[in-house]
């Protein structure tokens, strides 16, 4: 009884975290939307309701209180991962959106470098919030492919082709392409320009989109299809968020001349 209210508990802090995230990314690139402001409240007063009541019930593994904050560490995933049937095929294919050229680890690295040097600091707030959502993401893929490996005989292993990622790492979990490329930081940009990183950031997402498509062809397994079907639909919605921003950027730049220098640096 109790491990089924902490179940409940632990989902409705997922829930609200969520609608609290979904808001937020939205008030970024719209911050006069009243609508938005008032569901954010809405949504951080009962995050921190729920998280209270998770923490009463669970008080060695307290959450933290406040808020939304993207920077406090929530021992939950932000979308739920409990896959029963381990299949070290689909985590060879999955692993990819971990340490792969579109995958998870770049995308939070890219969003998180491209901050700094973001002259529209209201965009710059929105490369932190979604690449601090992908370090969420990178932990929702590890988890998956943690749970399809772990408990695996010699024999599966063998049998599954697992086993040249099994000499070199056993079953940690370790930054590669489904290729077995490792990862590497030659996949993304930090160019200091607005534009030019806000169209790689774009272009990021629809390769992301695309490489959760394919790995949905692969699988039937429906405790894995649900938590990629979630990440594919995050990767369209930052997207979009992505084009209201660099419309935003544009809007403060000449128009006729955004394309003929950097407008980020003036030397």
């Amino acid at each position: 009884m109790a491990e089924n209210n902490l179940c409940c508990l632990t989902r409705e802090v997922q829930q609200q975290a969520f609608t609290a995230l979904e808001c937020h990314l939205y008030l970024d690139t719209h911050p006069d939307c009243q609508e938005a402001a008032a569901a954010f409240a809405k949504a951080c007063e009962k995050l921190e309701a729920a998280r209270a009541a998770y923490n009463e019930a669970a008080p060695l593994t307290p959450m933290a209180l406040g808020g939304l904050s993207m920077w406090n560490y929530d021992k939950i995933l932000e979308f739920p991962v409990n896959i029963k049937r381990p299949n070290a095929k689909a985590a060879q294919v999955i692993i990819s959106q971990y340490g792969g050229p579109d995958g998870e680890l770049g995308a939070s690295l890219r969003y998180l470098s491209q901050k700094f040097a973001m002259p529209n600091r209201r965009v710059a707030g929105l490369l932190n919030d979604i690449g601090t959502e992908e370090l969420a993401h990178l932990e929702m893929i590890g988890a998956i492919v943690h749970q399809l490996t772990k408990n695996l005989s010699i024999e599966e292993i063998k049998n599954s082709g697992f086993a040249p990622y099994f000499v070199d790492h056993t079953t940690g979990i370790w930054p590669q392409a489904a290729s077995g490329m490792p990862f590497s930081a030659s996949t993304f940009q930090s160019t200091g320009d607005p534009i030019t990183d806000l169209t790689e950031d774009m272009a990021a997402e629809q390769k992301a989109r695309t490489t959760y498509d394919n790995i949905l062809r692969l699988i039937d397994d429906p405790d894995i299809i649900n938590p990629i079907r979630f990440l594919r639909e995050r990767e369209i919605v930052h997207y979009q968020r992505f084009g209201e921003a660099l419309r935003m950027v544009q809007d403060d730049l000449d128009s006729r001349n955004f394309y003929a220098f950097n407008p980020a640096f003036r030397g």
